[in-house]
């Protein structure tokens, strides 16, 4: 399934992408990018693939087999949006789990 990146803002973007800036060459290495979110809630918990495609501005690619993209883990798609904004293209495997969110090379 296909889902929409971020169009308005999001508490989780900006920590996502100064993770990614930050550890980008551990990134790129095929290291685990971990990401701690300041949240009052915990959020979906699972790991989802996604596909950040270079030429598409509008969407990202999922493993995810929900029926309504509007129930897509917000933070996991936080993540997809800082990927994209970052130039990270290609396949990410992306995993939050109890506010922790982590990002590695799928």
């Amino acid at each position: 399934m296909d889902i929409r990146y971020n169009v308005k803002s999001s508490d989780f973007i900006a920590p996502c992408e100064s993770a990614i800036r930050q550890h980008r060459s551990r990134l790129d290495a095929g290291d685990t990018v971990e990401i701690h979110l300041a949240a009052e809630e915990s959020g979906y918990a699972g790991c989802i693939e996604i596909e950040i495609r270079e030429t598409d501005t509008a969407m990202f690619g999922t493993d995810w087999t929900g029926s309504d993209s509007s129930r897509f883990p917000a933070r996991i798609k936080a993540a997809a949006t800082a990927l994209f904004n970052c130039r990270c293209f290609g396949r990410y495997a992306i995993e939050h789990r109890d506010s922790l969110l982590t990002i590695r090379i799928a």
